[in-house]
């Protein structure tokens, strides 16, 4: 007999891959997209304090920890050699974040045979 594991709600690694699809092709947006699209990733369910997951706090948190680097790194507040380990620590973070969730569809699909 085959254990059931209850099934992942993945929608908000979704938004990740948005922010992350956003960011990648952003020099080729005009200001006009740029701000329609970071209004429409930026917008939180009616009531998040009863309808965040886990997983969304999470990701919330991390856009709010990019947000205040890329103030400070653009104050002038970080080195050089911060910045580029930062973002070195950041490319691995979303190369990781896009495998996981990969895998975890993945392991959906093979469950749901």
């Amino acid at each position: 007999m085959k254990i059931q594991e209850p099934v992942r709600n993945l929608q908000p690694f979704c938004k990740i891959f948005e922010v992350m699809a956003f960011l990648d092709r952003i020099s080729d947006l005009s200001p006009e997209e740029i701000h329609e699209t970071a209004m429409g990733l930026c917008e939180l369910p009616a009531n998040p304090e009863k309808s965040l997951s886990m997983e969304e706090v999470v990701f919330w948190a991390g856009l709010a920890t990019g947000l205040e680097f890329a103030r400070q790194s653009q104050e002038g507040v970080l080195d050089d050699e911060s910045l580029e380990r930062i973002e070195a620590y950041s490319g691995l973070l979303a190369y990781s974040t896009k495998n996981a969730v990969v895998d975890l569809t993945l392991e959906g699909l093979e469950r749901s045979r």
